[in-house]
């Protein structure tokens, strides 16, 4: 949630949030740990409460991409933080903010609905029955699993993820990020997710990273969010490096630029000026971002073509 925008929806839906202005927003958003970001990201997205509340964040998330060069991006939602607004007014607001992100600034996007990991096994199961039933209306194509990481391994939420696998779903978690090289283990095999969201600490695991090197699994990985939330000390201390060294597929992504207050061309500049990274491991990142998409083939294709023409020129 961009302050500025949480601040008019609290306003607007008769809420009171800990900060009031840019300054305070800064203050109150300096996090050091991914517990404490999912606690201000719980306050925040409460502000969320109708399906224009949700429209107009979806387009605000679209002119800000807009801005950093996007054209197309798969964002995570998760219903489990908001469970008193209604899925259908939530899918709702989904639905006409992408169509207006599209019309009005040329960001395509498709939506992951992740299960908050906190939650019962069964609740679980439950979102991924009510999300199919209205996956149409707002393309949901993925589920994912977020929130608190530690002490809630994914194989909590495996059940979840095999009904997932039958609806016919694509599928990603986020681990080893601030829970052990296990979770993503676990991830892998007990949940047979396709990516790995962060998936930074495999480092720790030598078996692991010629594994995810060898199946070519990828690895969503931030680090200004992972620097930030002290995953690691500095951009320098960062595993994204040793990972692509050691044959896997790793994309940059922009976590949550509202909360993190940065974008995706922050990200490949922190990486690249650390790192000295040559233009064509640049380019090959790049590249699997688009490749490791879930967008169906042929539009895969012609977004790689138009890609391919630009990196070649």
């Amino acid at each position: 949630m961009y302050p500025d925008l949480a601040l008019e929806l609290a306003e607007r839906n008769g809420m009171t949030l800990p900060f009031h202005d840019a300054d305070s927003a800064k203050d109150y958003y300096a996090f050091t740990s991914l517990d404490q970001f999912i606690s201000i990201l719980r306050t925040t997205v409460a502000t969320l409460n109708t399906a224009v509340d949700y429209h107009d964040a979806i387009v605000r998330i679209g002119k800000q991409q807009a801005g950093a060069n996007v054209s197309y991006q798969e964002l995570f939602f998760t219903p489990g933080l908001r469970p008193s607004v209604p899925l259908e007014a939530i899918v709702e607001g989904l639905a006409s903010g992408r169509e207006e992100a599209r019309s009005q600034y040329g960001v395509e996007t498709r939506f992951i609905a992740d299960i908050d990991r906190t939650l019962p096994t069964a609740d679980g199961v439950a979102m991924v029955e009510a999300v199919h039933a209205v996956r149409d209306q707002a393309a949901i194509i993925g589920i994912g699993l977020d929130c608190q990481e530690n002490g809630f391994p994914p194989s909590r939420h495996a059940p979840a993820f095999e009904r997932a696998a039958e609806l016919g779903f694509h599928r990603t978690a986020h681990a080893g990020e601030d829970g052990p090289p296990s979770y993503v283990w676990e991830a892998l095999k007990l949940c047979q997710v396709e990516r790995i969201d962060h998936g930074v600490r495999s480092i720790e695991d030598p078996e692991l990273v010629r594994y995810l090197a060898q199946k070519q699994v990828p690895l969503t990985v931030c680090p200004i969010s992972n620097v930030l939330l002290c995953v690691f000390p500095d951009m320098a201390s960062h595993s994204v490096k040793q990972l692509m060294d050691a044959g896997c597929v790793v994309t940059f992504n922009s976590d949550d630029p509202p909360m993190f207050d940065c974008d995706i061309r922050d990200e490949f500049r922190d990486v690249s000026d650390t790192f000295q990274l040559t233009a064509e491991e640049v380019i090959r990142v790049a590249r699997a971002g688009w490749e490791s998409s879930f967008l169906e083939p042929e539009e895969k294709a012609r977004y790689l073509t138009a890609f391919d023409l630009v990196a070649k020129s």
